[in-house]
């Protein structure tokens, strides 16, 4: 850790904490039940609770995804008051009287419940009951520091940080920068260690690779996939693996083929899932979850699809290379396949020219995400090497960031050219930014930066 990252580190962390608002939790008007529960599995909300009765309750086995109607998940395993131990199933609803409204009480599919988990309350006390009239241990989850958060247009703004942060010199300005980098890394390093401790390393890196091929749309249905026919299923039936991926996105049943060759490649796929189908088709994805639009043709979901498999083919080879980031990039950027080398999609007509199955861009961002923080929790992470490592510039994400923060692109990409100040940049939007709900009235980070800058001149600490 770098001397100059801890001299900022304090106060911005206090800002935060202080902006963080630990209320009723405010529910994404886009995200669904099924994507929290993703989120749940994940790991993104801890293991250690505080019922609602007041009871400790730590979850010792998550538990899996359930293939047919009732709970969301089954053979879980919690631990109350550091005592008692209950192996059942898992629900989790958007409010706590969904329990009722939806008939769990009256169901015996929930009968072996033992965790209930909502997002918002109702207002008044609610118990969660089974038919038996056993009750059911309540845990209400909070949102606050989910990281797989949908950037607002209505943040593609100047705010009022851009004033302070104008004001401050440039080696202050990166030194910001550097701090909310550094944070980013811990956040990512503490989420992959959660998920390592729930899923096991292999399927928690598997994961963290399915949301970095997400891009910035289509995380949760990636996240998703990962989590429901895992790395181990996929590797165990290579023959099948590709099209069992496609298969649970729900694009084998929505793809229409003119072309000859993509005929021979929809017909493989569908040769091979067409026997899986009746025993994985209730965990299949609603088309609804998609988002088709928005992204470059080299980002459709369906060629991100095409590598998650390839990278699930090669996992030897590539759990050889994760302490190296160098040879880690390079064999993402070599990943090669005879269909998506040429195709943006399931139903587009081939390409001239070869296409990048992933391009240099997303391999920083999983270095970003991914693999640095894999060095991290192994011991082995060089911040100065991570510092030394150029980014790729004209992220639109981005450009919305600098806009907030400078009200003048120019100077944000002036501090964006490596890859730790981009990480940084958008750690501090989606700490405040995102956060803040009083259009940067109520927003602390302006105020900070002012006072710090005051403190340094003054030569205060």
């Amino acid at each position: 850790m770098l001397l100059s990252v801890d001299t900022f580190r304090s106060p911005y962390l206090r800002a935060l904490e202080v902006s963080t608002v630990e209320e009723q939790p405010a529910i994404s008007r886009r995200w669904s039940e099924l994507e929290y529960q993703a989120l749940w599995y994940a790991g993104a909300f801890g293991s250690n609770f505080r019922a609602t009765n007041g009871s400790l309750v730590e979850v010792i086995q998550f538990g899996f995804w359930n293939r047919e109607p009732g709970p969301d998940f089954v053979n879980a395993v919690i631990r109350t008051d550091g005592a008692q131990e209950f192996k059942g199933d898992i629900e989790l609803d958007m409010n706590v009287a969904d329990w009722e409204r939806h008939g769990h009480g009256d169901n015996p599919a929930f009968r072996n419940v033992v965790l209930h988990l909502f997002l918002q309350n109702s207002g008044s006390d609610f118990f969660t009951r089974t038919m038996d009239h056993r009750e059911v241990v309540q845990v209400q989850l909070k949102t606050t520091g989910l990281t797989l958060t949908d950037t607002e247009s209505a943040l593609a703004k100047p705010g009022a940080c851009c004033g302070p942060l104008s004001n401050l010199p440039e080696a202050q300005l990166d030194q910001v920068v550097e701090t909310a980098a550094w944070i980013r890394l811990e956040r990512k390093a503490l989420a992959l260690r959660r998920s390592v401790r729930i899923h096991g390393i292999d399927e928690a890196l598997f994961q963290a690779l399915a949301i970095a091929l997400g891009y910035k749309w289509n995380k949760i249905p990636f996240l998703i996939i990962a989590q429901r026919i895992t790395l181990g299923r996929l590797r165990s039936d290579r023959t099948a693996a590709e099209a069992i991926l496609f298969g649970l996105s729900g694009f084998l049943e929505q793809s229409l083929s003119t072309d000859q060759q993509e005929d021979r490649y929809l017909s493989a796929l569908w040769t091979h899932w067409w026997k899986l189908r009746s025993e994985l088709h209730d965990l299949m994805l609603r088309a609804d979850l998609w988002r088709l639009g928005g992204s470059r043709p080299n980002n459709h979901p369906h060629r991100r699809l095409g590598a998650l498999a390839q990278i699930a083919s090669g996992w030897s080879d590539f759990r050889k290379l994760t302490t190296d980031l160098d040879a880690a990039a390079d064999w993402f950027q070599r990943l090669s396949h005879p269909f998506w080398d040429f195709h943006y999609s399931l139903r587009s007509a081939p390409s001239p020219r070869r296409i990048s199955l992933i391009g240099t861009s997303r391999v920083k961002d999983i270095v970003a995400n991914v693999l640095f923080p894999v060095l991290v929790i192994s011991g082995n992470a060089d911040w100065t090497v991570f510092k030394s490592i150029r980014a790729e510039l004209g992220n639109t994400l981005l450009e919305i960031v600098c806009l907030r923060l400078f009200g003048d692109s120019v100077r944000g990409q002036q501090h964006a050219h490596f890859l730790y100040q981009q990480q940084g940049l958008l750690q501090i939007f989606e700490d405040f930014c995102l956060n803040d709900r009083t259009d940067c009235r109520a927003c602390r980070f302006p105020g900070l930066i002012a006072n710090w800058q005051e403190k340094e001149v003054k030569g205060e600490k």
